[in-house]
């Protein structure tokens, strides 16, 4: 897959695709970086680092829905627990040009509710990731 507009990202929790129901997603990675800078070294008047531990994050914004298999019942349930995510650039088969990424998510925040007067009902959320990513190509 070469540059490619964002019209079919995939997205599930727990089994239940999401995708539907999402406007935007971002799943942001970082590392720490850790200051391994010493006395007598070749760099001396530069500071020189190595990675850390790695942390991540999902940030969803969801199109709002209170039916019986909306949004609502969907994240209401798992507040304050741990579920499961499975993002794709695109709702095809996993592969190379498609990779899956896997992960636990701490659904630690739900704004129910969260409109304007005239606007499409919709809540933005950001989930801290629990242990690492998955990354898969098959």
């Amino acid at each position: 897959m070469a540059k490619f507009v964002a019209t079919d990202i995939s997205t599930s929790l727990n089994g239940t695709d999401l995708s539907a129901s999402i406007a935007q997603v971002e799943l942001s990675i970082t590392g720490d970086e850790v200051e391994t800078t010493s006395f007598g070294t070749a760099n001396a008047g530069w500071r020189t680092y190595t990675g850390g531990l790695k942390q991540a994050s999902v940030t969803l914004q969801f199109h709002q829905d209170f039916g019986a298999s909306g949004i609502d019942s969907v994240l209401w349930p798992l507040l304050n627990t741990n579920g499961t995510f499975i993002i794709l650039p695109t709702s095809g088969t996993v592969s190379a040009t498609n990779p899956s990424y896997s992960f636990e998510a701490l659904i630690s925040q739900y704004s129910p509710i969260a409109s304007s007067v005239g606007d499409l009902a919709s809540f933005s959320v950001t989930f801290p990731v629990v242990g690492e990513i998955t990354r898969a190509t098959a």
